[in-house]
Parts: structure tokens; sequence; C-alpha cells
């Protein structure tokens, strides 16, 4: 039949239909490398054999659109693609939706209140005007009727304060959901829109890729030591956060140290010109150096700081990334709040020394050697343990060293004492006119252990920077190493201390220097 309202059916259904392959696709998060200060996300969706346009609404106006890059599957062809932006009216996020809801349900339940209140009033307000004297209303039983206004007029007043008291108690929780939503909402104002063209030959998917910068990982470390301070147990750690607007649900992350790049090509030397200054005048000094105009200082104080990041981004140089998998799926919120993964931990052997500066504190603190593990390990914060017990943190920057060296914090067991045993100047000869000046300390270190333990007694001897000043040097008993970890003047007695025993240790230095001249950095 081919009448006009049966074209005309066809028409609506042919616009129905077409409706619906224009409607937004929805596109989840599935995979993302989280890179130390950015992110690169990828969404799939599926399409289907025969469509013709792809259409993806509510992505977060938040990336960097130039950074996109779109495949397909094997027969789907990618044609154009454009972007729109608009005004965001709808919650990114999980979070966001149900604080958004929960206010506005306690909004409702406060009105709900108002109004009851307001009827309340009415009936207290209609029952005192029954209390005043009135011959028709009393004429039957007045001792009956006036109980029964006191009692109405009793629950009115009773409903009333009930009413206030509940007010109290949702406008305090109102207040706190208001302040819980405002830490969650997103500073995404726009979501964004992906129209694309394509030819589906049969069914696949398309994935989408984008770099996105408010979101990233730093790394942090635990370093746990035995009992017998033979090993120590290094575990990796990964703090992650992300601020993108909406939550990522069931996600496959990676974790990689490198850095995305956007430039490709590296500087060129210009040419280098010398100019000699122009002269100034003291009038347009004076100008130059005047204090900013009211109107500019007064934009400056009204500008918006920026918001914070998230971390503070360590450039890590290597020769290669390392990346990090993350074994099943991690859901990660919108709401920038820190999520700590383990990343794997590892056993490595080490030797326990004590380690003593006297002169600069009387205590001996427990250091950990050992060869350190292959791979990258950029730097990051450290916490310490010993036998469980947790012993401080320290930021953790292994970029330069050639060992694994790591501090345990102070050993109450080994007792430190220094004595003083000369520091004295005189005038040395009469002939060559020189001053002497002798620095001389007597170290004991006790070992009240049960066991013995290695120590290391470091002392930095003065070092003569002008050929006119003579140190002379003696160490009892004779230092182990000079220019200790190449530092200059630096020594080290090392030594292995049985359980319950002392040792002493003596630095005696003698300086002399011109009597005419001043002789700087002696204590």
């Amino acid at each position: 039949m081919n009448t006009p309202a049966c074209r005309f059916s066809l028409f609506l259904l042919s616009l129905l239909c077409w409706g619906s392959a224009l409607a937004g696709q929805s596109a989840p998060v599935s995979r993302v490398v989280l890179y130390p200060g950015s992110a690169l996300v990828e969404r799939v969706v599926q399409v289907r054999a025969g469509q013709t346009r792809l259409e993806i609404d509510g992505l977060p106006a938040s990336f960097d659109v130039d950074s996109v890059q779109i495949e397909a599957d094997a027969g789907i062809e990618i044609g154009e693609q454009a972007w729109r932006d608009r005004a965001r009216s709808a919650p990114l996020n999980a979070e966001e939706a149900r604080l958004e809801k929960l206010v506005r349900e306690l909004g409702e339940r406060l009105n709900s209140l108002d109004v009851e209140r307001k009827a309340a009033e009415r009936a207290l307000k209609y029952l005192d005007a029954l209390a005043t004297p009135n011959d028709n209303i009393h004429s039957g039983n007045p001792a009956r009727t006036l109980e029964t206004i006191r009692q109405g007029s009793l629950q009115a007043q009773r409903r009333i304060l009930d009413i206030d008291n509940r007010k109290v108690d949702l406008e305090r929780e109102l207040e706190a959901r208001r302040q819980d939503l405002e830490q969650v909402r997103p500073t995404v104002l726009s979501v964004r829109q992906l129209q694309l063209r394509l030819q589906a030959q049969q069914d696949g998917r398309v994935r989408i890729r984008y770099l996105f910068a408010d979101a990233g990982w730093r790394p942090a470390y635990r370093a746990m030591l035995d009992g017998d301070g033979r090993r120590v147990e290094l575990e990796r750690i990964a703090q992650i956060a992300q601020r993108s607007g909406e939550d990522w649900s069931q996600i496959s992350l990676i974790l990689s140290t490198g850095q995305p790049r956007q430039r490709v090509d590296g500087p060129l030397p210009e040419t280098w010109s010398l100019f000699l200054r122009p002269e100034q005048r003291a009038e347009a000094m004076r100008m130059a150096a005047a204090p900013a105009p009211i109107a500019a200082r007064a934009a400056a104080k009204a500008a918006k700081p920026l918001q914070q990041p998230l971390f503070e981004v360590a450039v890590t140089q290597s020769e290669f990334a390392t990346e990090y998998v993350i074994p099943g799926k991690l859901s990660l919120p919108a709401d920038g709040g820190k999520i700590s993964v383990s990343l794997g931990r590892l056993q490595v052997p080490v030797e326990l020394r004590a380690r003593i500066a006297p002169r600069q504190e009387k205590a001996a603190y427990l250091t950990a050697q050992g060869k350190l593990p292959d791979g990258v390990w950029p730097a990051g914060e450290m916490q310490f343990y010993v036998d469980g017990a947790y012993v401080g943190r320290t930021t953790w920057n292994p970029a330069q060293a050639t060992e694994l060296e790591l501090s345990f914090g102070r050993d109450e067991r080994i007792k430190v004492a220094a004595r003083n045993l000369a520091a004295d100047s005189a005038s040395a000869g009469f002939i060559d006119r020189q001053t002497e000046r002798r620095i001389a300390d007597l170290f004991t270190v006790t070992n009240q252990h049960r066991r013995p333990i290695d120590i290391s007694v470091l002392d930095a001897s003065p070092v003569a920077r002008d050929s006119q000043i003579q140190v002379e040097a003696k160490f009892s008993p004779p230092v182990t190493r000079q220019d200790w970890q190449g530092k200059q003047g630096v020594v080290a007695w090392e030594r292995r201390l049985e359980a319950g025993a002392a040792q002493e240790f003596s630095a005696d230095y003698r300086i002399r220097w011109p009597q005419e001249r001043s002789l700087q950095g002696l204590p």
C-alpha cells in the first residue's frame, strides 16, 4: 500500500533509525599508560558492519586534541574527525553524582521540614485564637474545650521544637556534604564530543588514544632490614593519581619511567652577539626601579592561583624507560586522591656497618651496603624498617650511585664518647715568626651488643689550601682509608668491634702558618 500515511510512517521510521545511528556511543577508558607527569589514555568503542558514522559524547575536555591517535581493526576505514566542546551540565564521575544527589535530597528534606514547621505554626495560631473568651465556643463544656486546646498547643510547640532540632542536624550534614562535593568536583568545565566518519565492512573496534596532563605516578620505596643484618628487602611502591574528571573503572594500567615528548628536534646554536649596554640617565634608572602601578599590582593580586600539580615530577635520565604492568584490573577515582600500588619486592644481600662521625655527633648510625639492583630506580621517598619497627624516612636518589647504601637510623647500643687532648695556640720560633695550633681529640666507641659489629669512625683532617700553611697529622691507630669516598681530607678507621668491647681512636693535628697572617677555618 502506497498511501500518504504509509509514506509518512516510513519517513518517520527512517528518521528514528538515523537518529539512533547518530546517538552517542559509549567509549570507556580501557587502558592507561601513566608517566611521572602525564598519562596516555586509551578508549575502545565497538562498531558494527555497515556503520558510517560514530559519535562519542561526554569526554572531559581536558586533554590535548593534537595528541589524539585513532586506530581501527581490519575492515574499518577511518575518515574525517571533528571535535565539539560544550559546557558541562552533568556529573562526570560516580562520586560527584552521588554527592550531588545526596545534597539535593538533604535540601529537599530541609524544605519539607520548613513546610511542616509552617503547618505547626498555623495550628498553634489557630489554637491560640480558640483560647480567647467566646461564649459560643465555651458554652457546652468549657473545661473540656480548654483541655483540648491546651493539649493541641503542647503538641504543636513540641512539633516545632523537634523540627528545629532536626533542621540543625540536617543543615550541619548538608554543609559537610557540600564541602565534600567541592573537593571531588572536577575542574573540568566542558565536555567534548567526537564526530567521526568511517566505513565499517565488518564488526570491529575503534581505539582512541590521547595524552592527558593532570595525572601521573611517583615512585616510593620501603627498605626492611632483617634481624641478622645480612639482607635488606626492597619494596617498590607506586603512588598514582589522576584528575581527569571521570573515574577510571576496571582499566589495564601500565607505569612507565619515561617522559613522552612533543618535541622531536633539538635546539641549534644561534649567532652569539655582544653589545655594549647604552648609558642610562639617572631619571630613567629611577623610573625603571619604580614599583608597578597600583592597577597592575591589583590585577596581579586578583589573578587566580594555579592548581597545584599532583606530583613533583623528577626527570629520570636513563637509556631506556622501565615499564611496570599492574596485574589485573584497577579502578582510579578522579578526585586526585593518591593510591599506593606495590610493584614487587626483592632481597638484596648487604653488609651492616655502624658509621660514626664523633666530631659532628656522638652517635652511631646503622648503614647497610650492597650491590645496587639492576634496572631504573627513579628518585623517591623511602621508608626504613628494622625488624618490622618503623625507623624513619628520607628521599632516596640512586641515580649517581654505584652501590646500594641505606641508613637505618641510630644504634643506641653503640656508645660514643669524645675527649679533648689539646687545643692551644703558641708562637713557634722568633726568626720564622710562625703561629702553631694543636688540635687533638680522643674518641672512644663501645659495643654494647651481644654480637660483634663492624664500625667506621670518620674524621675530617685539615686540608691546606695555601703553600704557607703546614699541617701535620698523627692518627692512632693508623687510619684505614684516606680521602674516604673521594672526600679530600676525610679519613676512616674501619674495625670489627667485638661484643662488649671498647676501642679508642685519636687524631692529633699541628697547624702552622705565618704569624702576620690570620687563618680561616679553625674551630
